[in-house]
């Protein structure tokens, strides 16, 4: 059976989630009460107002615009303005691509490239007309399609 030490910490956790129903801790404290015979208070994150409530949500939510602008940079240099010294963002220039190494395409390793091809024509759930595509980047570059 498992460690009542466990259960004890995982019964309280769940009290101070945030994101647990009012109905689940609840059924926890009792369960606390119970079995360990603990008494644990209602916290302020737990209390039926709906203001409390949402601040706690909130809090404990991140938000999705930061990863989603990282996202729209990819592949992007940034760089500083002379006048104002903040940052810009600017495409990969031609002159950039042309010192990588002969190993790389648009910066990726060749190998994962032709890899991750393979792997796509290979893949059952891959459409027809994607395979061909990806059949046809293989011979580009020169390797032997299947």
């Amino acid at each position: 059976m498992a460690d009542p030490g466990n259960r004890e910490r995982g019964l309280r956790a769940a009290i101070s989630n945030p994101r647990v129903s009012e109905k689940a801790k609840q059924r926890d404290r009792e369960i606390l009460e119970q079995e360990f015979g603990e008494q644990v208070e209602t916290s302020p994150s737990t209390t039926h107002s709906s203001d409390t409530k949402k601040a706690s949500t909130e809090e404990s939510i991140p938000e999705k615009s930061s990863s989603f602008r990282a996202s729209q940079t990819y592949g992007r240099r940034k760089t500083r303005s002379s006048s104002s010294g903040d940052l810009e963002t600017s495409a990969p220039s031609a002159s950039m691509s042309s010192t990588v190494d002969d190993s790389s395409i648009d910066g990726k390793d060749r190998g994962n490239v032709v890899r991750g091809l393979k792997a796509a024509i290979t893949n059952p759930h891959v459409s027809e007309k994607a395979k061909e595509r990806d059949r046809k980047k293989l011979q580009e570059m020169g390797e032997q399609v299947e």
